[in-house]
């Protein structure tokens, strides 16, 4: 009877201490997460302000002057595009756009 007694207690405390270690290693796990995510938010923060800078107007046009050697067009050259309209309903097709050239 004290052996069945002993053999009780001591599977309760193994389990007891199990239970502890897996608390402690699931808290480990998520503050290792938690570390993770707030790295990982910086790295977005940094690429956001990245983004930002690259697809400015002005880095657009001295990447394409520098890197491509494009230069602005003159008066002349621009062809602006008016807006589309849609055709009857009756008529085929798809909208038509008017174009004007400006001198």
């Amino acid at each position: 009877m004290r052996f069945l007694i002993g053999t009780v207690l001591w599977i309760l405390a193994l389990v007891a201490v199990w239970e502890k270690v897996d608390v402690y290693r699931t808290g480990y796990a998520i503050e290792q997460l938690q570390l993770k995510r707030k790295q990982m938010q910086q790295e977005q923060r940094v690429l956001q302000v990245e983004l930002a800078k690259l697809t400015s107007p002005e880095q657009i046009e001295h990447g394409a002057v520098a890197r491509l050697g494009l230069v602005q067009p003159r008066y002349d050259q621009v062809i602006v595009l008016g807006e589309v309209t849609k055709k009857p309903s009756g008529s085929s097709g798809g909208g038509v756009v008017r174009v004007s050239h400006t001198d």
